[in-house]
């Protein structure tokens, strides 16, 4: 039998602190609602910020907060939504961030304390990385995030914990020495058809044309928010070496999504690749821009497990991030991709990127990296989270007849 065919139908709780699918952060829970739902299970949101969407077959509830500071805007989310969520008699909690009122912890945003070490190896300034420490290790909100995260993975009501990829699951181990049976993977899952390789002959020359960029130039693209953090200067940086080691090669790259626009524009003047260097914000029907690219870059310092790389991948590009990526685990041979050590290593990154300069190479990593995406289906991914829904269910279920029969 089907998990999706299961006779007993769950009564869910998802908690997050935004839910606003149409910037696309909170997408995938959108998604994940819709499916539980189209499956018979009845789904209701908690978070503080709430977007109503169309055609929804979930129920929104938004957890009134205190906005102003932080660290009171996370402590009246903690309070409220276990105060709100009571009201309720859930079969599944299942908790992403802001929250100890769970059964099943799914930590989107990766572990706090592996984030922090990336996030300062990304600051090249010495400055700006002395500035930002005493922002951090000065804001009371920082000892409470990491306060509420360690309860979050050593709290007894939590009965299984999702880690979105393997460098996610081995980061709760290392650094909360959670046992490892209480954890499962369960990698993100993409719109297989949204993202395709077929879009190439739909979109390709429409966007170059769009953009000015001849059919013939070699594209490379990158998307996501935090330039800094996401490996943007190294990016441009590899580019600026490319350049000058193939000359007669022209070479165009896409940055999209939001983040210090102006420096890196500025860092682009300096080091002479204002041309040919796009800066567009963010943008509707990504997958338009998958399709007229040729490399994807994500020379990220730290990600969960990105999205964007599994939608290039899903859209037949070869795929250059670093292992600091949970996204990384999904490039299984240098066909399809390059895994870097380090983002700031200019070199290799070039090396990298000027391995799929080759067309054959190109062609060879669509296939393959379309295989590797396909394995992990929507349908897969839904079946993965209802199998340990049901497993939690199951065992809480047991732990209220026993506390009855003691009783």
């Amino acid at each position: 039998m089907e998990l999706s065919d299961h006779p007993r139908k769950l009564k869910i709780a998802i908690i997050l602190d935004r839910f606003q699918p149409s910037r696309g952060g909170e997408s995938y829970f959108s998604w994940l609602a819709q499916e539980l739902s189209k499956r018979g299970h009845e789904v209701h949101i908690f978070s503080r910020v709430t977007e109503e969407m169309d055609r929804m077959d979930y129920q929104i509830h938004r957890i009134p907060v205190w906005k102003y500071p932080r660290s009171l805007r996370m402590l009246s989310f903690l309070i409220n939504t276990a105060r709100v969520v009571q009201l309720f008699d859930f079969d599944i909690i299942h908790g992403v961030e802001g929250t100890l009122t769970m059964s099943i912890f799914n930590p989107h945003e990766g572990v706090e304390k592996a984030y922090l070490r990336q996030e300062f190896r990304s600051i090249p300034n010495r400055v700006y990385y002395l500035y930002k420490i005493l922002k951090r290790y000065l804001s009371p909100s920082h000892y409470l995030k990491l306060w509420i995260q360690k309860k979050q993975y050593l709290s007894r009501r939590v009965k299984r914990i999702i880690a979105i990829s393997k460098m996610v699951k081995e980061d709760i181990i290392r650094y909360y020495g959670v046992p490892e049976e209480k954890i499962t993977v369960i990698i993100n899952c993409v719109d297989a058809n949204r993202f395709h390789p077929k879009n190439r002959d739909r979109y390709r020359n429409e966007i170059r044309e769009q953009l000015g960029i001849d059919t013939n130039d070699m594209v490379l693209l990158f998307v996501g928010n935090n330039y800094r953090l996401k490996g943007v200067e190294p990016l441009l940086r590899a580019k600026a070496l490319l350049r000058r080691r193939f000359p007669k090669t022209p070479i165009c790259l896409l940055i999209v999504g939001r983040g210090q626009s102006w420096y890196y524009k500025r860092l682009t003047k300096r080091i002479g690749l204002l041309d040919h260097t796009f800066f567009l914000g963010s943008v509707k029907e990504i997958e338009r821009y998958y399709s007229a690219s040729d490399i994807y870059v994500h020379p990220t310092f730290y990600d969960s497990c990105s999205l964007t790389v599994l939608e290039a991948m899903a859209s037949g590009l070869p795929v250059i991030t670093s292992r600091f990526n949970g996204a990384a685990d999904m490039i299984l041979s240098d066909e399809g991709g390059r895994v870097l050590e380090d983002p700031r290593d200019i070199e290799k990154l070039a090396d990298s990127i000027a391995c799929f300069f080759n067309e054959e190479q190109r062609k060879n990593a669509q296939i393959v990296t379309r295989q590797w995406v396909e394995r992990y289906s929507p349908t897969y991914h839904i079946e993965e989270i209802l199998r340990v829904y049901y497993e939690v269910a199951e065992e809480s279920n047991f732990e209220f007849k026993k506390r009855e029969n003691e009783t």
